[in-house]
């Protein structure tokens, strides 16, 4: 995989870095490799389990240190909250529904 054609995202205060392929977000990692991809997948499916949307996995190969993942597209959460002016709280409930 070269990720040098793939776009690059923000990522979070982990040692992931996160790329945009064509349909779907690849999460590479060599650096603490089982808290920063395979505790990570565990996550996402404990949160889909609960009914908390979080995407899920694609595909994975942890030997070359990446998983793939759901593209949810470029709308944040805070985007969201930008975008309209109604309560938080409102907002909140209504994402995690």
């Amino acid at each position: 995989m070269n990720l040098n054609k793939l776009k690059k995202l923000s990522g979070d205060a982990s040692f992931r870095n996160f790329y945009r392929s064509k349909n779907s977000i690849i999460v590479y990692c060599i650096k603490n490799k089982k808290s920063n991809l395979l505790d990570y997948d565990a996550i996402n499916k404990i949160l889909i389990k609960k009914k908390v949307i979080a995407p899920s996995l694609i595909s994975q190969n942890y030997k070359k240190n990446y998983i793939e993942i759901e593209d949810f597209g470029d709308l944040t959460v805070f985007k969201k909250f930008k975008k309209k002016k109604t309560k938080k709280k409102n907002n909140i409930k209504k994402i995690l529904k």
